[in-house]
């Protein structure tokens, strides 16, 4: 213990047997200890620590947000030129589109270009489905009442284990692709 420290226990042993006056102790103690501030302590107060990561996330929230907008107005900082080049594309896709419908081939298999819905029909009138292999299917264009012409030529194995070449026809409706009617040419 410092000497300071000795005279301050001094002190407080004199107070304590009545010697001194809580005026007389506190001044004697700032005599002692003139440098030290005094401060209350207070046991009951809860201290919550400031968070410290608050900023760092506010600033990455910040920064993705001008990050966006700048690739925004990046991308539309397009010229006039390619602008009336994406809406002629944009017409010339629309057209196609239009035209593959009123063709048919939004009703065909983009995988193998068959009709689902004949081919499972046709599977399921042989003798053995699993031997059913896809050739070919053609459709015809639209006609007055709504439906497609279909033709499909497919390979399939016969009673006797040798493989035919068959045939089968049916009409397709234009707005849902359903299958309406169909019957095998040839198996």
């Amino acid at each position: 213990m410092n000497d300071n420290s000795k005279s301050l226990a001094e002190l407080a042993a004199m107070k304590a047997r009545g010697e001194l006056t809580a005026e007389q102790f506190d001044d004697a103690r700032k005599l002692l200890s003139p440098d030290v501030p005094r401060t209350r302590l207070n046991f009951g107060a809860r201290h919550t620590p400031k968070k410290n990561g608050d900023g760092g996330k506010i600033l990455l929230v910040l920064l993705i947000i001008l990050g966006g907008l700048w690739s925004l107005g990046f991308l539309s900082g397009e010229t006039p030129e390619e602008k009336e080049r994406a809406k002629s594309d944009a017409l010339l896709e629309s057209s196609k589109k239009a035209d593959d419908k009123r063709k048919g081939f939004h009703c065909l298999s983009a995988w193998d270009g068959s009709d689902r819905q004949l081919v499972d029909a046709v599977k399921e009138s042989l003798r053995d489905p699993s031997s059913f292999e896809h050739d070919e299917t053609r459709i015809s264009p639209v006609n007055a009442e709504g439906l497609h012409f279909i033709f499909m030529t497919f390979r399939a194995k016969n009673g006797f284990g040798g493989t035919n070449v068959g045939s089968a026809t049916g009409m397709v409706r234009q707005s849902d692709c359903r299958l309406m009617n169909w019957q095998l040419v040839s198996s």
